[in-house]
C-alpha cells in the first residue's frame, strides 16, 4: 500500500525546501580589520581608502578601529589586519608599537595564518617610510600571519606609502591593498573547490 501512495508537493513547499537541500549556505564574510594611529588626519585618510578597498570585494565585513579604539576581540574576529602608522623619525608611531607589542604580551592572541597588510604616511618623500612599513611587516611575520601588499604600487608587494599631502594616487594605492588583503583573506578562509 505505501507504494501505491504519491506524495502531493505544492509550489510553496518546493520552494520553502529548496534554500535548505539544493543550495550551499552562503558562506560567511571574511573580516579585515584596519587599525591606525593618526594625528594631523593623514594616515585616517588613507585608513579610509584601504578599508573602502576592502570593503569593495564581495563578502568582506570591514572594521576600523583607531589603534586606542581595537580590542582583543577585534583582532580576534579578523581574518585580515592592514596596519597604518605615521612615520615618526624614521619609524613607526609609539602608540602603533606598543599595541604591536600587546599582541602577544598583553593579549597573548594567536594571529597564526591571518593575512597582514601595512601602509605608512610621512611628510617626506621617502624618511623611513619603507621603513615603517618593513616594521609592521616583520612584526606581522613574528606574529605567524601572511603578508600582501599592492601588487603594482610604490613599494612593490611590501605595502603602501603616502607623501604629506595625500593625493589620488595614494588613494589608489591604498584601495588596492585593501582590495588585495580581503581577496586574500578569503582565499585562505574559503579556497577554491578543486
Amino acid at each position: 500500500m505505501i507504494a501505491n501512495r504519491r506524495m502531493h508537493w505544492t509550489a510553496a513547499a518546493v520552494a520553502a525546501l529548496l534554500p535548505l537541500c539544493c543550495f550551499a549556505a552562503e558562506a560567511p564574510a571574511v573580516t579585515v580589520l584596519v587599525v591606525y594611529y593618526s594625528v594631523t588626519g593623514n594616515t585616517e585618510k588613507m585608513a579610509a581608502a584601504v578599508a573602502e578597498g576592502a570593503r569593495n570585494v564581495p563578502g568582506t565585513a570591514v572594521v576600523t578601529r583607531k589603534v586606542s579604539d581595537a580590542t582583543l576581540a577585534d583582532l580576534k574576529g579578523a581574518d585580515g589586519i592592514i596596519l597604518g602608522s605615521p612615520t615618526y623619525f624614521g619609524d613607526m608611531a609609539g602608540p602603533m608599537k606598543s599595541f604591536i607589542d600587546d599582541w602577544h604580551l598583553k593579549h597573548k592572541v594567536n594571529l597564526v595564518d591571518k593575512v597582514g597588510g601595512s601602509f605608512s604616511t610621512g611628510s617626506d618623500e621617502t624618511g623611513g617610510k619603507e621603513h615603517v612599513i618593513l616594521s609592521l611587516n616583520l612584526a606581522m611575520l613574528n606574529a605567524g600571519m601572511v603578508i600582501a601588499g599592492p601588487v603594482h604600487d610604490r613599494y612593490g608587494m611590501a605595502g603602501v606609502s603616502a607623501h604629506e599631502r595625500i593625493n589620488d594616487a595614494a588613494l589608489r594605492e591604498a584601495r588596492s591593498l585593501g582590495e588585495r588583503v580581503a581577496k586574500m583573506a578569503q582565499r585562505i578562509k574559503r579556497p577554491a573547490k578543486p
